[in-house]
């Protein structure tokens, strides 16, 4: 007879009952997954494979109707941050956002080379 005609024939039942009970004992341990493992001759795959079948799976969240659905509301800024532009010859011009940009253009060919 080989080594294998003496094991008993286990059920998927019984299986799930050993990974059960063996994280029972795991989690009154105290010690790492890889003492415990190491404890238990298994391999730390197979620890969390079964950890992972064994978790309660919680459901999906139920969406709200629409009566409860969060609005978007618009939102307008106030208040915009100036852009400062810092030109080759030393000069600063500090801008509004949404300024003129033909008046920007023509503010940066007056001034060009030119020392401020």
């Amino acid at each position: 007879m080989s080594a294998s005609e003496n094991r008993p024939v286990r059920t998927r039942a019984a299986i799930r009952q050993i990974w059960v009970e063996r994280m029972r004992r795991f989690a009154d341990s105290g010690v790492t997954v890889v003492a415990f493992c190491q404890a238990e001759s298994i391999s730390s795959h197979a620890f969390y494979y079964w950890k992972h079948k064994l978790a309660p799976h919680t459901p999906a969240p139920t969406p709200l109707p629409d009566s409860q659905q969060p609005r978007l509301l618009p939102v307008r800024l106030l208040e915009a941050h100036p852009i400062e532009l810092f030109l080759p010859n030393g000069c600063s011009l500090r801008l509004a956002s949404g300024c003129d940009l033909a008046f920007v253009r023509s503010l940066v060919d007056t001034l060009g080379d030119k020392p401020c």
